[in-house]
């Protein structure tokens, strides 16, 4: 039976009027009664009793209205219920990572994975390595992104690559002669350095590099302690100091000229890319999924 039949002979009947009913459908009279007649037919019975008083349901009638209603609300039911399923239930992924990870190497790897899981959607974090540890141990975070090994009992922590340190001086720097070739630990450690903030991951590599090969922090020329790697980008151009920053965040000066780089003699320094994540908490299947989804293919899909 037609729905849209159904739907029509209802009207008609709490109008109690074909002519209000087919004004309230958008309908001439004509085409409403032919709805009617229509259900009329395929039940084989009168329906409606027509007076001065308006349209009146036969026994029958008030049988198929009855009924009627309940088909109308199951079929309505049914749509609703199939919006549903085409809706895509949208699941939320927290991402925290050091500013270094947020801004040069995760952005395409969260586009790609997006592309591939429309039901998913990334909130991110930019932060310093030790608030991104606080975040995951709070549970403020599902998934941190920073660039050193962490050793907490209650953290997994998976390297998923390596990033490049360079140094990096302004063309405008009188000191640095471009016929070398390489310029040594000691000589950076005698200019204007600029570090980035105690809190930092790249800070704590950049002290190590120093540290480990016999040249103390306190005989350093620091210059100025900056709170994130375009700022110390920004002060390297205008030849306030130089500075040590990942390679993925400088490639574009150093390719358009406004920065210069020098291999350090003897030395190259990388700092480890490590994601992390609560080792017992219990965490939803599409979390899970990006995490094994990481452990696999995240190096390969850095910016």
């Amino acid at each position: 039976m037609n729905i849209y039949n159904l739907r029509a002979f209802i009207e008609i009947i709490e109008e109690n009027s074909i002519s209000k009913a087919a004004n309230k459908l958008h309908l001439t009279q004509s085409a409403l009664s032919q709805k009617l007649k229509s259900i009329e037919k395929e039940l084989d019975c009168k329906l409606l009793e027509r007076s001065n008083r308006g349209v009146e349901p036969t026994e029958k009638g008030d049988i198929v209205f009855k009924y009627a209603e309940i088909f109308l609300s199951l079929y309505d039911n049914m749509i609703e219920e199939i919006k549903k399923c085409d809706e895509v239930q949208i699941k939320e992924i927290r991402i925290v990572s050091s500013g270094s990870v947020s801004e040069y190497l995760i952005p395409c790897t969260l586009y790609t994975y997006k592309e591939k899981h429309k039901d998913v959607k990334f909130s991110t974090k930019s932060d310093y390595t030790k608030n991104v540890v606080d975040l995951i141990l709070s549970n403020g975070a599902d998934v941190g992104f920073v660039t050193i090994p962490i050793n907490k009992k209650s953290i997994e922590c998976i390297k998923l690559g390596k990033s490049n340190l360079v140094f990096i001086y302004s063309p405008e720097n009188e000191y640095i002669k471009d016929a070398d070739e390489y310029i040594s630990l000691k000589e950076i450690a005698s200019y204007p350095f600029i570090l980035g903030p105690e809190e930092s991951g790249i800070r704590k590599v950049t002290e190590n590099m120093f540290y480990e090969n016999s040249i103390l922090l306190d005989s350093l020329n620091i210059h100025m302690e900056l709170g994130s790697i375009e700022s110390i980008k920004t002060s390297v151009i205008k030849n306030h100091g130089v500075s040590m920053v990942p390679y993925i965040s400088a490639k574009k000066e150093l390719y358009t000229g406004v920065l210069k780089t020098k291999p350090i003699k003897d030395l190259e320094v990388k700092c480890d890319i490590c994601m992390l994540y609560q080792k017992e908490q219990l965490k939803d299947e599409y979390i899970n999924n990006f995490i094994n989804y990481m452990k696999k293919f995240g190096r390969d899909t850095f910016c």
